[in-house]
């Protein structure tokens, strides 16, 4: 669940400082009208009592998604000239998080540093737009009748790669990098849109690297 904190709002016009309730914990998962606030740039944004005018408080809150393996420390976009500093603070405050979840905490889930409203919803978009051209492959990959290999969500985000692949069995084997390439290339002879996924066969093609990391959360 999302927690609300109570906090004494400044505005930046030099108003007179009031009582607000604002987000210090985001689980975009069980909250989905709060990962559209902050899509929308909205979340946590306040009126000031006097000018009426709307700002965003300088209060940092942590985004937590663990089927995406998104945990994101955002900072206001004023905190960005002391990255340094709250990188080091972020890293210490994220090993108290992994205590205090336990086995809620996926182990492969790092934080991600973000400053101000922009850069969280940004992160967002992209997740969003990753997960539309994955669920296209996934319906032509089971139309073909090919198997799924699901990714590491943090892996895929940080180095590009599908959140899913399609593949051929080959034997006894079971997923393998040439049943991945050959489930590809029927994917995309059936849809040549699917850009992330021409993109990664290619880059199989053009070297003898394995596969990623298999994802070690159960889909929803």
């Amino acid at each position: 669940m999302s927690l609300r904190g109570r906090i004494d709002a400044k505005c930046p016009n030099g108003c007179e400082p009031f009582d607000a309730d604002v987000y210090s914990f985001i689980r975009g998962d069980t909250d989905p009208n709060l990962r559209l606030q902050l899509k929308a740039r909205e979340c946590n944004l306040l009126i000031c009592d006097e000018c009426e005018k709307p700002f965003f408080p300088e209060e940092p809150y942590i985004y937590f998604e663990p089927q995406a393996e998104l945990l994101a420390f955002v900072f206001p976009e004023s905190f960005r000239p002391k990255e340094k500093y709250w990188r080091q603070k972020m890293a210490t405050d994220f090993e108290e998080m992994r205590k205090a979840l336990g086995t809620a905490f996926p182990l492969t889930a790092e934080p991600v540093i973000c400053f101000g409203v922009d850069d969280l919803a940004q992160l967002l978009d992209f997740e969003d737009f990753r997960g539309e051209e994955r669920e296209v492959m996934e319906w032509v990959a089971n139309d073909l009748g090919l198997s799924l290999y699901r990714v590491s969500p943090r892996f895929a985000r940080d180095s590009d790669v599908p959140g899913a692949l399609p593949y051929v069995p080959i034997g006894r084997k079971g997923v393998t990098r040439e049943g991945v390439m050959e489930g590809l290339e029927k994917v995309l002879a059936a849809n040549d849109h699917l850009e992330s996924f021409a993109r990664y066969l290619d880059q199989l093609k053009a070297s003898k690297v394995g596969l990623p990391p298999a994802s070690l959360v159960m889909p929803s």
